[in-house]
């Protein structure tokens, strides 16, 4: 018998977040009652990955939030930092949020003297993690490429993008020229291709050509084992130092109000475990994961003291946006 979990991983990632999406429906509103609406700021543009991921998950906090109607409105200036300037200058009612993916949005604070900008807003709560991998053509291995000097280079994303930025700390664990894409999708071609050696991508980036046999995942720099690639390893066992990935998160003005913050967040942690939600997110590899404002808070913290000591020794190329 052929399950929703079946198809949602058959199908491309831009249809999966459709199907889940089209089978949502917007909470119901008895006559007579009026249903509030929230505004979901997305510092990316319409139709890029990161938007499409924002408008599937949407429908969820629809889902678990009584009778409000989510509208996602797309604010690309400054490399995404507009989004959070518009989120700062916002009503504190709990009617308007924004996306805030990890360390992307903090690298962008860093890059443009922005951080100011985290006193004026509450990062809420994240809901998925997504671990870095290291991808190449089937038959590569990894002892290979560590031994290898003068090859073809590692492709990258750009350069605020985490896979860029954990990139940084393999050094000389992986002695490869690290070569920036202006995409994930044209760094992942590259390494299909061949034209580069392997590719480092946050790892629902390379899903589908790891399911068509036209990449490899060689190691994943999670906490521990992908539940999805048991025999892979991670970087660390891998005697290669890096934890990293894409976390996706939200944040709500920093004034917001105890009772509207808590009702996001509640609305977030259900959506989080909400089944078809989970369905979803296996079907690109990731990891649903809630952390609350305090757990979310912290790792935030760290990771932007982590860019801030890293931008003074050795900063990474800005990128435009």
């Amino acid at each position: 018998m052929t399950t929703r979990r079946a198809l949602l991983g058959a199908l491309p990632l831009g249809a999966a977040a459709g199907a889940a999406r089209a089978q949502v429906a917007i909470p119901y509103a008895p006559p007579g009652t009026r249903v509030r609406r929230l505004t979901l700021l997305v510092g990316a543009p319409s139709g890029s990955g990161t938007d499409l991921w924002v408008r599937g998950f949407a429908p969820f906090l629809e889902r678990h939030m009584k009778q409000v109607q989510v509208s996602v409105v797309n604010q690309t200036g400054e490399g995404g930092l507009a989004a959070m300037r518009d989120l700062a200058d916002a009503a504190t009612d709990g009617s308007v949020m924004a996306y805030t993916p990890v360390p992307f949005l903090l690298a962008r604070m860093v890059e443009r003297h922005a951080t100011a900008l985290m006193e004026r807003v509450r990062f809420l709560g994240a809901v998925t993690e997504e671990p870095v991998a290291l991808v190449a053509p089937p038959g590569t291995e990894l002892e290979a490429l560590r031994a290898q000097w003068g090859g073809r280079p590692l492709a990258l994303p750009p350069p605020a993008s985490a896979a860029a930025i954990a990139a940084a700390d393999l050094g000389a664990e992986l002695p490869m020229e690290q070569l920036h894409f202006p995409s994930a999708a044209a760094a992942r071609q590259a390494a299909m291709s061949g034209n580069t050696e392997a590719a480092l991508l946050a790892i629902s980036e390379c899903v589908v050509a790891v399911r068509e046999g036209k990449l490899a995942v060689l190691a994943i720099a999670g906490e521990a084992r992908h539940p999805q690639f048991p025999e892979t390893p991670t970087f660390r066992e891998a005697a290669l130092p890096l934890v990293a990935g894409l976390r996706r998160g939200f944040a709500v003005p920093a004034g917001t109000s105890p009772e509207a913050a808590a009702r996001i967040t509640r609305a977030l942690s259900a959506a989080a475990t909400d089944p078809e939600f989970l369905a979803q997110a296996e079907a690109r590899f990731i990891l649903p994961q809630f952390r609350d404002e305090v757990a979310w808070g912290a790792l935030v913290t760290r990771d932007l003291a982590g860019l801030r000591s890293r931008w003074e020794t050795s900063p990474w190329p800005v990128s435009g946006g």
